[in-house]
């Protein structure tokens, strides 16, 4: 669970640093994965009462919170390439 939380995060990180929107779209993507890998996680943890109820709903909603806060940054991504606003950050090293 540790490390696909930590890989939620660290991915979001890593893609940062990506050139073009599509990596950096990719790695969020990658990251939403672990997210989703984290939240199968807890749904066991619940079932095999390793956490109460109370504690699974709160990390049900802070999962569904951080999944929704994702897919609109993934939009609004889109919308400024849609737009011609995405600039390239970082320059790569050839």
């Amino acid at each position: 669970m540790n490390d696909a939380a930590r890989s939620a995060k660290q991915n979001v990180r890593e893609g940062y640093r990506r050139d073009t929107l599509g990596e950096f779209i990719r790695s969020i993507k990658i990251s939403m994965a672990s997210l989703e890998e984290l939240e199968g996680d807890v749904d066991d943890c619940y079932e095999d009462d390793l956490i109460n109820k109370e504690k699974y709903d709160e990390l049900k909603d802070l999962i569904g919170k951080t999944k929704y806060q994702i897919d609109r940054f993934i939009d609004s991504m889109y919308k400024l390439e849609k737009e011609g606003r995405w600039k390239s950050r970082f320059k790569r090293n050839r």
